[in-house]
């Protein structure tokens, strides 16, 4: 994961990664605000899929209690608009083609991809990026078909995974 200083690690997060920034897992927000962290000191460039706008849409707290909150949707659309340091991709047709080649090779090797999971995986693709980082166990096996490292979040400056995630993944 190291780099040189004139070249930043490249980052892509799945959704799950922005609703676990919004929801405020304990344990996973320290890594989360690192990573945002180094994002704006031009240590990392975190790129996401435009769908990821649509698939951040409330918070878990607004969905159970079916209010919704000002101060949460503000939080929502900060990580989308300037000065955010998140970079957002447009879903065009090339990225829809790979999805749709992602999708078919997952039924050939005994597995189904959604449509949304793959527009993300063959956007991350695309993008030519280091790792792509997601807290779905199920992705960890894309890998291959995606040619890129899919891991937990994580930066050099904390332990990885924490003990928690861990456990989860196990």
């Amino acid at each position: 994961m190291s780099k040189t200083h004139t070249q930043p690690s490249r980052f892509y997060w799945d959704s799950c990664v922005f609703l676990s920034a919004i929801n405020g897992p304990a344990e996973r927000l320290p890594v989360i605000k690192a990573i945002l962290e180094d994002c704006e000191q031009g240590q990392v460039e975190l790129f996401t899929s435009m769908l990821s706008i649509a698939e951040v849409a409330f918070a878990e707290t607004e969905k159970l209690s079916r209010l919704l909150d000002k101060d949460i949707e503000d939080k929502i659309e900060a990580l989308w608009i300037p000065p955010s340091p998140i970079k957002l991709i447009e879903i065009h047709e090339f990225i829809l083609k790979d999805a749709k080649q992602l999708m078919r090779q997952g039924i050939q090797n005994g597995f189904s991809l959604k449509p949304y999971d793959a527009i993300h995986l063959a956007t991350a693709k695309r993008m030519k990026i280091d790792e792509i980082h997601t807290y779905e166990p199920a992705w960890f096996k894309y890998a291959q078909f995606v040619g890129h490292k899919i891991t937990l979040p994580r930066t050099e400056r904390l332990p990885f995974p924490p003990t928690d995630e861990k456990q989860k993944l196990t």
